[in-house]
């Protein structure tokens, strides 16, 4: 079978796999409704390991962000999100602003104007890097940072950084010919870029920012 067709196969599965767990967590576990948004998109950034080992085609591989950027709307904006107590509607943007920000990763991949390494590194800062960072930092951040349309605290700020740095690394001694030196200079300097985007950029658009930022700040180096 065509591995694109397998991809498609794979990917709307998933995505109801993870917005099944999300709300199976919700209601077993009473988990707040910010700690299943950023479950949802932990999750969805995953979805990029299927895109680079399936999809070997643009117009297959735009099939899932569209979905997703079509399913998340319509969560948003009918309201189907207060059922699961889901109905801060500008929480909820983010929802949107991610998949809209695999779209254009995904072009900009396929017509050779960023590499797959750097798009791969770039959704999981996003999806790892901010998703723990907000859960961690909502839970024990008592200290904010100083900027006030944000609320962001320093120990999300710390964590964002952190495990930008990590997946950067990984990604780049895995997959790079970089040396170490560079390898770690370049993971540090991403971590912290990611992580200031991430604490200045309000309405959840750091969605948006940081994934785009920080794949264009590895393409210098790569």
């Amino acid at each position: 079978m065509n591995s694109n067709i397998i991809g498609l196969l794979i990917s709307f599965p998933f995505l109801a796999l993870v917005i099944a767990v999300g709300i199976f967590l919700k209601h077993r576990f009473s988990i707040t409704s910010e700690s299943m948004r950023k479950f949802v998109h932990i999750g969805v950034s995953n979805w990029w390991f299927i895109e680079v080992n399936f999809f070997t085609t643009l117009a297959y591989a735009l099939v899932g962000p569209i979905f997703f950027i079509i399913t998340n709307s319509l969560f948003t904006f009918l309201g189907w999100g207060k059922a699961l107590g889901m109905d801060d509607r500008k929480r909820n943007y983010g929802l949107i602003y991610f998949p809209i920000t695999l779209l254009i990763l995904v072009v900009m991949q396929y017509q050779g104007i960023v590499s797959s390494l750097a798009c791969s590194i770039a959704v999981l800062i996003m999806g790892y890097g901010d998703g723990l960072a907000a859960l961690i930092g909502a839970k024990w951040g008592k200290k904010k940072l100083p900027i006030r349309f944000a609320k962001k605290s320093y120990l999300g700020t710390l964590v964002m950084t952190g495990v930008s740095f990590i997946i950067s690394f990984i990604g780049l001694a895995s997959y790079s010919t970089l040396g170490m030196t560079s390898i770690i200079g370049i993971s540090l300097l991403t971590g912290l870029v990611s992580a200031l985007v991430e604490a200045v950029t309000p309405l959840a658009l750091d969605n948006i920012t940081v994934p785009l930022l920080a794949v264009f700040l590895l393409e210098v180096f790569l």
